[in-house]
């Protein structure tokens, strides 16, 4: 938190200067709003952070600290409680264990230091699938968590595909309202994102598409030598089967009881088939860390898990800054060999030996209490 309140939290100045526009009518997306940084997010957002714009740059960041903090926190002991919560007297010292933990995740750094806002959208999401099943509302979360970013979309049709059409619907209807507050609110700059295409405009992110910067698949693809066009197809085949096969498990987890698995399989999900992803991008790991918290202590599981949990410790700052420094203008100390490319795209990697670990532990658990004659049945499981 201290660093944090030291850094430069650049992405926070682009949100002010973003509100700030929105406040005095300018154009929000055809020039940048602050030094030579573009605003990229949806308009709605704009008018959200209208309220940072009205504070100094200091009290800004002073409060986006605590709130990030309080959102970790919060992330934490609602993951927690996801998963079964423990007794009352170990409850405080786990989640302030795991909080203080993720601190030293890049992903979290990162979000702490830019003074960014996915910590915010993993909270909306948790704070709306994981309360009351029952609840008028529920799906609101994930409407507005839409809104402020494109790539939480991806539990609308995680909640198609589990069957929660109704809260799906609100999400959806949810989502689409804060698209037409924009076109009442600042219909030129809504104009611009949603029908002039910027929201497609990749180069509004970074100039350079190969930059290792890039931690998707797409990323993995033009850093390692693929052509622009190739990529662009083989990094749709990609997402498309991975999305499938992702939202397929997470379906398979959430009849076993096992919803923030599901959860977290999707927000991963999203960093891995988004065109472009920062590190920040990955903080799904936070809740993720508290579901594998809780499976390596369950020997029967633990070994199915382990490889995920090493290369998720892996996530330092200052191990990935070896193949992936942050400044631009900075050599990386790894510019060759397999340990430069597993770490140059650790995030991926991540995601897709979490996938194979949940194909395989789940089929496991089904296996297990499956009686002789279910048995049996199995191989026709889809």
């Amino acid at each position: 938190m201290v660093l944090a309140l030291d850094a430069e939290a650049v992405d926070l100045e682009v949100y002010r200067a973003g509100g700030e526009a929105a406040l005095a009518g300018r154009d929000l997306y055809n020039a940048p709003v602050w030094y030579d940084f573009r605003f990229t997010y949806p308009p709605f957002a704009a008018l959200v952070f209208t309220p940072l714009s009205l504070l100094s740059a200091a009290t800004a960041k002073t409060l986006v600290v605590l709130l990030n903090t309080s959102l970790l926190v919060f992330i934490v002991a609602r993951s927690w409680h996801s998963v079964g919560r423990p007794a009352t007297r170990l409850l405080v010292p786990a989640v302030i264990a795991v909080s203080g933990t993720s601190f030293v995740l890049e992903s979290v750094h990162s979000n702490f230091n830019d003074g960014q806002i996915n910590l915010l959208l993993v909270a909306l999401v948790l704070a709306d699938l994981t309360g009351r099943t029952d609840h008028p509302a529920r799906g609101v979360g994930v409407g507005l968590a839409a809104a402020l970013k494109l790539t939480p979309l991806i539990f609308v049709a995680y909640l198609i595909v589990t069957r929660k059409f109704r809260q799906a619907a609100v999400a959806s209807a949810c989502a689409a309202g804060t698209v037409a507050v924009s076109f009442l609110v600042v219909p030129a700059a809504a104009t611009d994102y949603w029908l002039r295409g910027m929201f497609a405009d990749l180069s509004r992110i970074h100039v350079d598409p190969t930059s290792r910067h890039n931690q998707s698949l797409r990323g993995l693809l033009l850093k390692n030598g693929v052509p622009e066009t190739p990529a662009l197809w083989l990094w749709l085949a990609l997402g498309a089967v991975v999305g499938v096969a992702a939202l397929m498990l997470a379906t398979r987890a959430t009849r076993r009881g096992e919803q923030l698995l599901a959860l977290s399989l999707c927000g991963l999900c999203a960093a891995a088939v988004s065109p472009w992803s920062w590190g920040h991008h990955w903080v799904w790991l936070v809740p993720f860390g508290v579901f594998l918290t809780r499976v390596v202590g369950r020997p029967g599981r633990r070994g199915r898990w382990l490889p995920t949990a090493v290369l998720v410790a892996g996530t330092l700052p200052g191990v990935l800054a070896l193949a992936d420094p942050m400044d631009d203008d900075a050599v990386p100390v790894l510019t060759d060999g397999p340990l430069a490319f597993v770490l140059a795209n650790l995030y991926v990697f991540i995601f897709i030996t979490i996938l194979v670990a949940a194909a395989v532990d789940l089929r496991s658990q089904r296996t297990l209490s499956a009686g002789p004659r279910d048995r049996e049945k199995l191989p026709m499981d889809g």
